[in-house]
């Protein structure tokens, strides 16, 4: 059985929100017993907020990770300059670099196509400027690939995304690259599978 927290409840949104608001929350906790306890249980002031400790480790190291607002914002504006073919190679790299091979995808609904053993994704930037996305170009995205048995796509968008699209995206499993994965791409610091 996989464990799957809650989206409302109180430590999902504390890996959400800055690192520091679980420490805060956490001292908080251990003035209240001390104040409450008269420092007569120092152990239990210890463990009773040692979870809001460990969240916000945890969200400090993941916000470690990303990209600055300044980062996001100077390759907000590098890639509004950019082409569809470029901005697609500087991301390709990424993928070379984690052992795929970059073809040219042969198609009208996608970019590249990457490819590792069996493993085949297609990535489209075509309409990466485009204030907003909807589910239409996934669905063609999706078409594209199913035509060469692709088990992945990726989608590259600055725009707005919508809530339908974020779904079709989920079911599909197509990864919607938007600034901050962005940032992450373009400094070579991408993770991949």
């Amino acid at each position: 059985m996989k464990f799957k927290m809650a989206k409302g409840s109180l430590f999902a949104v504390l890996l959400r929100s800055p690192w520091w608001y679980s420490v805060l929350i956490g001292l908080l906790f251990i003035l209240i017993i001390l104040a409450v306890t008269d420092a007569k249980y120092v152990i239990l002031s210890i463990i009773v907020p040692m979870p809001f400790f460990l969240i916000g480790g945890y969200a400090g190291f993941k916000q470690w990770q990303q990209p600055s607002q300044k980062r996001v914002l100077e390759v907000s504006e590098q890639a509004r300059k950019m082409s569809a073919v470029s901005i697609s190679e500087k991301i390709a790299v990424n993928y070379i670099k984690s052992g795929y091979q970059s073809s040219t995808f042969k198609g009208n609904d996608a970019d590249l196509e990457f490819v590792r053993g069996h493993q085949k994704l297609l990535l489209c930037s075509k309409r990466f400027k485009a204030a907003n996305t909807g589910i239409e170009p996934l669905k063609r995205l999706v078409a594209a690939g199913e035509a060469i048995e692709a088990r992945g796509y990726l989608y590259l968008t600055l725009g707005e995304v919508s809530a339908s699209a974020y779904n079709y995206a989920q079911e599909n499993n197509i990864e919607i690259i938007e600034l901050n994965r962005l940032a992450v791409l373009f400094d070579g610091k991408a993770k991949i599978d």
